[in-house]
């Protein structure tokens, strides 16, 4: 029977390399699942995923935990009883301890401002989301984000407790989960008291930054997506470097982008209404009509719907029936087909029918599309 494993990043979350002996190795499905008697590599659970990093010459691709026996998912095979050396991807842990340490203090602030209860949190290598169950509205996500920040500045301690089942009712803590024995809390001086097995930094000052990206209403309570540390540098940098971009491309300072976003916006507004007008009247000369009685059928080349629909609103006033077609590519129309007071369902319903088409709409206007070998078979039709 395999004992549980010794657990070494609960103690030193620094831990980057250590050595161990080899318990058991198990091949399934081209894998191998290696025990070790302890272990720095952290598993997947509690919303974080699950350490990387190197036994001997292996990669460790996963690592789970299944009745207190930590499982190492590796490419290569190992001897029972050798001894390895072990090494962590030092960069991944540390962002992941600087941001699960982040995400404490914002729900710790988050518990203590409003009352509300993390009730959901997910940590991935580029954004940790973190749900609450209750609102928020802007100003309050401002005043969580300053005073979780003021916690960094402060430089407050973290560490590690391990209560006894008795000594746990003296103690104020967050949890998901009602659990009575094995609880480790990971307080957060002044600011949180939390059960979590997770490694965290030692200092709050490590963490650098805690920045919320963005946070909308979810089951009645509110959703928020935020990162921390070298994420949220890396994060900064980026807008950094596309802000730069974008002022060279608007010729503006760094603090006036947005006016010059706008003022551009407003050209070009101004200039799309132009370009709408000028395109209905080209449509408009460019009509080729055909009339028979009270029905009239129209062919205008390279046009949108837009300007099929522009100029039939022209013609519908002399007209009682109103087809329009452009031709997109060989062989394929574009339509509108209106009509001032009469139904036109069931004409576009045959016409459809008559060229494999697809459209509809309400009952004086409808558009869609057609296959015909020509003009001459579409008239022909329309006779």
């Amino acid at each position: 029977m395999i004992t549980p494993t010794i657990r070494l990043y609960e103690n030193d979350s620094y831990l980057k390399e250590f050595t161990a002996t080899v318990v058991s190795c198990e091949e399934k499905d081209g894998a191998y699942f290696v025990v070790l008697d302890k272990t720095a590599f952290f598993p997947e659970g509690g919303g974080q995923d699950a350490d990387k990093g190197k036994i001997g010459d292996a990669d460790v691709l996963d690592v789970q935990i299944k009745n207190d026996i930590i499982y190492h998912k590796v490419n290569k095979p190992f001897s029972e009883n050798e001894e390895v050396t072990c090494i962590l991807d030092w960069e991944t842990r540390f962002s992941r301890m600087q941001n699960h340490t982040g995400e404490h203090i914002v729900s710790g602030v988050i518990h203590s401002l409003f009352g509300y209860n993390n009730v959901g949190f997910h940590m991935n290598d580029t954004l940790i989301t973190l749900d609450v169950d209750g609102p928020l509205t802007e100003d309050d996500i401002r005043a969580v984000e300053l005073k979780s920040n003021k916690a960094i500045y402060d430089n407050k301690s973290v560490k590690a407790i391990y209560p006894t089942a008795e000594e746990l009712s003296d103690y104020d803590y967050r949890s998901k989960l009602d659990i009575t024995e094995g609880v480790r809390l990971i307080e957060i001086e002044d600011y949180d008291l939390c059960a979590c097995c997770a490694p965290h930094v030692a200092k709050t000052g490590e963490i650098g930054i805690i920045k919320i990206l963005s946070f909308i209403p979810y089951k009645k309570g509110t959703r928020i997506e935020m990162i921390c540390g070298l994420l949220a540098l890396n994060d900064y940098s980026g807008l950094h470097s596309m802000n730069k971009t974008i002022m060279n491309m608007f010729s503006a300072k760094r603090m006036e982008i947005v006016p010059a976003v706008e003022r551009v916006q407003n050209e070009v507004a101004v200039l799309k209404a132009e370009i709408k007008k000028l395109m209905g009247e080209m449509a408009s000369l460019k009509m080729e009509k055909h009339t028979n009685g009270n029905t009239v059928c129209v062919f205008i080349d390279g046009v949108s719907y837009d300007e099929l629909r522009n100029c039939s609103n022209e013609l519908i006033e002399e007209f009682r029936y109103c087809y329009l077609f452009s031709s997109t590519d060989e062989n394929n129309y574009i339509y509108v087909v209106s009509s001032k007071e009469n139904n036109v369902r069931e004409l576009v319903q045959n016409l459809n029918k008559a060229f494999n088409g697809k459209g509809g709409g309400r009952d004086t206007y409808a558009q869609g599309k057609i296959t015909a070998e020509s003009k001459e078979e579409i008239l022909e039709y329309l006779k």
